[in-house]
């Protein structure tokens, strides 16, 4: 990381904030977040589309 600021790359599609930044300077991606409230919600909705 070259100490630039970052951009936002991708956005959780739960709550729909920012969990992947990027840097243009260098090229830096960071994680993927997993914001865990959103993976829950995620997973209770997986389940009920099983029945």
């Amino acid at each position: 990381m070259c100490g630039e600021e970052l951009e936002v790359k991708n956005k959780c599609d739960i709550c729909n904030q920012a969990n992947q930044f990027f840097c243009h300077s260098c090229g830096h991606v960071t994680e993927e977040q997993i914001h865990n409230q959103c993976a829950m919600v995620s997973f209770g909705h997986t389940l009920l589309n099983l029945k």
